[in-house]
Formats: C-alpha cells, sequence, structure tokens
C-alpha cells in the first residue's frame, strides 16, 4: 500500500511539473499590417512544442526615400566598397560590384518566455550563416534554405545568411509584455485602424492613454501628444508618422507597435535646409524627427540644456516599440531624467537619422536597445548619462558613440557606457565622423568623467577612435576619458586619432584641451593596442596613458 501511494504520489508530481513546464512556454506574434511592405527574402516561423505561427518580416530599403539623393546615397556604398580590396573581399568576395546592388534591412518582431525554435526559410539556398552577436554563440542548423534554431532568453540578433551583410535580417524575440493598459478604463482613447486624424487632437488632450489598435494608422507628421499621458502601440500597429510633444512632462511611449516614417517626404525635409528664418526652419524641422519631445527653447534652437526639472519633457519614459524608416532623428528629446529601454530603431538610409540625442540633459538612461542608424547613433553627453546592453548596427555614415557634435555652452559630465555590442560598422569611405567612438566639437563646454567598459566589436571597422577638437578661440575640453575592456574582432582600416583644436591654423590659439585619457585593455584581435595604432596630436593633448 505504502509502495502504491508513493508511485502514485510521482506520478502526479511529474503530471504537475508536466503542467508547469507547459505553462511555462508562451510566445505571440503580431497580426501583419495591411499594405505594408514585408520580405521577399526572408520568412520567419515561431515554435515551442505545441504551436507553430509565422512571424510577419517588415522590410525597409533606401529606395523608399523620395530625395534626390537617394540613389547617390545608395550606390555610395558599393562604390566605396569596390574601391577598397579589405572591404571588396568582406562584402562581396573580391568582385567589383553593380552600383545598384540591393541593399536593404527586414525585421519581425514577436514575444516569448521559456524555450522556443527559430526558423529562418531564405529565398535561395542557404551555405553559410551567422547569428550576431557573436559572443551569445548561439548554433544553427541548415536544411536546404531553411536555417533553425532556439532561444530561452529574450535577444535582439543579426542574421547574415550567405556573407550579405548589406541585406541583414533583424529577429527581436521580446519578453512578455507587462502592465498593458486597458481598453475600457476611464481616461483611455482607444483609436481604431481607419481613424480620421484630422480633428483629433482634441480627443486626444482629454486622454490620459492613447491606445493604438493593431492596424495601419497615417498619424501625420507632429502628432502631438501632451503631459501626464501613455501613448501604447499594440503589437501590430503601424503608425506613419511623427510623434511631438513640447514642454510634456510624465508621459509614456511603450507597445510592440512600429512607428514608422516609410511615407513620409524626405524631399520635404532637405527642402527646409534653405529657409532662412531660424525660427521656421527649427521649429518646422524638428517635428520631422519620429519622436520629438522638446522645450520651449526648441523653437528657435537646435539644442536645449534641461539638465533640471522643468526646463523641458521631464519623466520620460520610451520602452518596447520599433521606430523605423524615419526622415530625421529617431529621438530627440529633452527633460530630467530620460528613459529609453528595449526601443528598436532601424531602416536609417540618409544622413541625419541620427538615434537618440537628449544633448544637454540630465539623468538620460538608455539600456536594451538596438540602433540601425545611418548617422550618429547616440550621444554621450547628457550628465550623468548611463548606456548599457545595447547593440549596434551602424550604417555607412555616423558614429556610434557621439561625445559632441559642434557646442554646448554648459559643461556636462558622468557618462557611464557598458555591456555594449557593436555588430557592424558600414563605413566604407573616409569623412570626419566615420568611427566608432568620437567627437565632432567646434565650440565651447568641457566633457569630462567618462567611462566605457566592456564593448565588444565586430569588424570591420573604419576608425576605432577619433577624440577631437575642432576649431581654435573658445573650445571645450575632454578630460578623465576611460576606456576598459574594448575588443575588436575584425579588421581596422585607418588609424585612431587623439587632437585638440584639429583645424587650428598656426598662431591661433584655442581653449581646447585633450587630457587624462586612458586606455586599459584595449585589443584587436586579441593583441593589445600601442601608441602605433594612435596618431596623437602635438598641441595641448597631455596624459594620454594606453596599457
Amino acid at each position: 500500500m505504502m509502495k502504491k501511494k508513493i508511485l502514485i504520489t510521482v506520478l502526479l508530481t511529474f503530471v504537475l511539473l508536466n503542467q508547469i513546464n507547459a505553462q511555462s512556454t508562451f510566445f505571440e506574434v503580431y497580426p501583419a499590417p495591411k499594405g505594408v511592405k514585408t520580405s521577399d527574402r526572408y520568412k520567419v516561423k515561431v515554435a515551442d512544442d505545441n504551436n507553430k505561427s509565422d512571424s510577419f518580416v517588415y522590410y525597409s530599403t533606401p529606395l523608399d526615400d523620395d530625395s534626390p539623393k537617394t540613389e547617390s546615397t545608395r550606390n555610395g556604398v558599393i562604390k566605396g566598397i569596390n574601391e577598397n580590396e579589405a572591404l571588396r573581399n568582406f562584402y562581396f568576395g573580391g568582385k567589383t560590384a553593380d552600383l545598384n546592388t540591393e541593399q536593404s534591412v527586414a525585421w519581425t518582431c514577436f514575444s516569448f518566455k521559456g524555450k522556443i525554435q527559430i526558423t529562418v526559410e531564405y529565398s535561395s539556398e542557404i551555405k553559410s550563416f551567422k547569428i550576431l552577436p557573436s559572443n551569445l554563440n548561439l548554433k544553427g542548423t541548415i536544411s536546404n534554405n531553411q536555417l533553425s534554431f532556439t532561444l530561452d532568453n529574450p535577444r535582439k540578433l543579426a542574421v547574415v545568411i550567405n556573407g550579405d551583410y548589406l541585406n541583414p535580417l533583424f529577429i527581436f524575440g521580446d519578453a512578455p509584455e507587462v502592465g498593458v493598459p486597458s481598453k475600457t478604463a476611464v481616461g483611455t482613447l482607444v483609436i481604431k485602424e481607419g481613424t480620421n486624424f484630422k480633428n483629433i487632437r482634441e480627443k486626444v488632450k482629454k486622454a490620459s492613454v492613447i491606445y493604438f489598435e493593431p492596424g495601419v494608422h497615417p498619424i501625420g507628421v507632429a502628432f502631438e501628444i501632451f503631459s501626464n499621458q501613455t501613448v501604447y502601440l499594440a503589437g501590430g500597429a503601424y503608425l506613419i508618422g511623427t510623434i511631438h510633444g513640447m514642454m510634456a512632462s510624465n508621459v509614456t511611449i511603450r507597445g510592440r507597435g512600429v512607428l514608422a516614417g516609410d511615407s513620409i517626404s524626405r524631399a520635404e525635409v532637405l527642402a527646409m535646409k534653405s529657409v532662412n528664418d531660424t525660427k521656421i526652419k527649427v521649429a518646422k524641422r524638428m517635428r520631422y524627427h519620429a519622436i520629438n519631445m522638446l522645450s520651449a527653447e526648441n523653437e528657435t534652437s537646435w539644442n536645449s540644456f534641461a539638465d533640471s526639472p522643468g526646463k523641458g519633457c521631464d519623466n520620460l519614459n520610451i520602452e518596447g516599440i520599433t521606430i523605423a524608416s524615419p526622415r530625421q532623428f529617431f529621438i530627440r528629446a529633452t527633460g530630467v531624467p530620460i528613459t529609453i529601454h528595449n526601443v528598436k530603431m532601424l531602416g536609417s538610409w540618409p544622413y541625419n537619422t541620427d538615434g537618440v540625442s537628449t544633448i544637454g540633459q540630465g539623468h538620460t538612461t538608455v539600456f536594451n536597445c538596438f540602433f540601425n542608424c545611418n548617422d550618429d547613433a547616440i550621444y554621450v553627453s547628457p550628465n550623468y548619462c548611463n548606456i548599457h546592453h545595447c547593440t549596434f548596427w551602424q550604417g555607412n555614415n555616423g558614429c556610434v558613440f557621439q561625445f559632441h557634435w559642434g557646442s554646448s555652452p554648459v559643461d556636462e559630465q558622468g557618462g557611464y557606457i557598458h555591456d555594449c555590442d557593436i555588430i557592424h560598422s558600414g563605413h566604407v569611405a573616409e569623412a570626419n565622423n566615420r568611427m566608432l567612438i568620437g567627437s565632432r566639437k567646434s565650440g565651447p563646454g568641457d566633457l569630462s568623467n567618462v567611462y566605457f567598459r566592456n564593448i565588444r566589436i565586430e569588424g570591420p571597422v573604419w576608425s576605432l577612435f577619433r577624440i577631437e577638437t575642432n576649431e581654435s578661440g573658445n573650445v571645450g575640453s575632454f578630460k578623465n576619458i576611460h576606456f576598459e575592456n574594448i575588443s575588436v574582432d575584425g579588421f581596422v582600416l585607418n588609424k585612431s586619432t587623439i587632437k585638440s583644436s584639429k583645424n587650428r591654423k598656426e598662431g591661433e590659439t584655442s581653449t581646447s584641451w585633450i587630457k587624462d585619457i586612458y586606455f586599459k585593455n584595449v585589443t584587436i584581435n586579441g593583441k593589445k593596442i600601442t601608441k602605433d595604432d594612435f596618431d596623437i596630436g602635438t598641441f595641448q593633448v597631455e596624459n594620454v596613458v594606453i596599457e
């Protein structure tokens, strides 16, 4: 009898454990928005032990841009590769490519917990593949034109098939959402597909939650939001336009939907450069940032130095969404504090599509985000900024970590950037911002006490560091900057530079100093860098330590 009871107990325990295990595996894919471009190169399926579903694969190409510079920008990438033997070998196996060679990004998003299987179906036979970041050591199996691998933790991945770095697939597997707003709660404005946005401002202004259901929503340029609001993009929601707030505090923008700029005219944005009235030029161009949360200063000035509460859009939180194909910056924001996490930014083709710009702010935190930018990915100049566990796939233009572009009338300090992966850098020709970490500073305002640690980089790399100030006269300094445990796996084409007042003419004076710059355990293919890897200026550069 005792043995029978024990056996029954064991069997019940086994059944219960199986039930718990079954409940611990879960995934959710999102509705495919009607009429939105999908990839004809990739299909993605997500499966667990009980279910299998297609996950919609979005598609973006530089040809979506109506700017007259579109083709020259696209062709310039191929031209740069063709003219550089090392890059030609990396991208095209040593061959010269047609200038019209396709460039695109495809991506898919889903949520899950537990252990799931991902199957990528490619448009032709798969001969080789990489799943990046490489340090995750994710293994896959190939069967004809299918690649399969498993995930057991949320990841932001790039899949490169047959060495085609010009047409990657990005896979974003998120953790399940928590705290999703209720559509029936008092103060919630539910926006359904087909809503007319021409006369909706007053309804939006009165709402505490703006809830976008799945579907395509042409919100237009500068969809205005207000203080104390949550803007929720449900998975499968596809907003076409930009989101705009002016002195709007306590705002949250979140969800699993997409904010896209692929139907916005880039030519319209460029036309504003010729406007003579600075106020009109600034105010109108700002509206084209995908998310622009601005201060009153931004009505007449590009920069706002809201480094203390009450000067901008304080307590801003952006979480979970995907921002695709912007026509200006992905996110430009003012306020204290600012938190940006689990945001995916991609499909960046024209210049001026910077990632996160919170220049002059205080207490900015950016973590667990994905950046695919064609200009500076993120500015590390806000006071006490914290950037960590982010993944970067950089385009041909701009750097990943930008200290400064231009001037800042205030001193800034206290950045901590750590545990990030740069999985690709697409620089193919020389320009003043083709580095991974650096600056283009040309005005006042010092930057000090910035720490970089545990940054993993996969080559090729055009230039690793360019720590420079550009002009003579009243120019700020860089002081006490630390780089530790930074590794490059791949080739580096150009030396790093450290130069103060780079464009200073003979006899001109400058207030700019670059001093106390420390490199510790920075390696290229396992070998520590030395001063031979640098071009270090002799004018007002002091105490550069490499160990």
